[in-house]
C-alpha cells in the first residue's frame, strides 16, 4: 500500500510536470515514466514508514490525509535529480518535520483500528544511597 497514487500526484503538480521530472533517458517518451516515479513513491513510502513503525502498526487500514499530503511532497522532492526549487525544499523540509512529530507522539493519527502500542508500566527507577557530604554529616567542623 502506498501512501499517494500516481493520479493523486497527477492532480496536484500536473502530468506535464511529472513528464518532465520523470522522462529523463532518450529516446524520450513523452509521458511519465512509471518506473521513475514508482521509485519515488517507494522511497518516500519507506521513509514514512520508518517513522510510523514505532508509534502504529504497519500497514494502516486507511491512509489518513496528512499522510498523502507527506508521501506526495516527499515524492515529488525525490523526482528532482540536481538541484529542487527552494519550494520543494521547504516543503520537504515541512514533510520531515510532520514524520517527526508523528513518531514524536506530537501529533496523532486517526487511522481507524490501529493502535499505538502500548507504553509499558516499567519505568526507570533511581535509587541512591545517602549523602556522603551533607547538613547533617558535616556539623561541628
Amino acid at each position: 500500500m502506498s501512501y499517494v497514487t500516481k493520479p493523486v500526484l497527477i492532480a496536484r503538480y500536473t502530468e506535464a510536470k511529472l513528464r518532465e521530472l520523470t522522462d529523463r533517458e532518450a529516446p524520450y517518451q513523452d509521458a511519465i515514466v512509471d518506473t521513475v516515479l514508482d521509485q519515488a513513491i517507494t522511497s518516500a513510502d519507506s521513509v514514512i514508514d520508518g517513522h510510523l513503525s514505532g508509534r502504529y502498526a504497519l500497514p494502516l487500514e486507511q491512509v489518513p490525509t496528512l499522510l498523502t499530503d507527506v508521501a506526495a511532497r516527499l515524492t515529488y522532492a525525490a523526482l528532482f535529480i540536481d538541484m529542487a526549487p527552494e519550494k520543494v525544499t521547504a516543503d520537504y523540509q515541512a514533510a520531515m518535520r510532520t514524520l517527526r512529530d508523528i513518531a514524536g507522539g506530537t501529533v496523532r493519527l486517526d487511522v481507524g483500528g490501529t493502535t499505538a502500542p502500548a507504553a509499558t508500566a516499567d519505568g526507570i527507577e533511581v535509587v541512591a544511597s545517602d549523602r556522603v557530604f551533607g547538613r547533617d554529616n558535616l556539623r561541628g567542623w
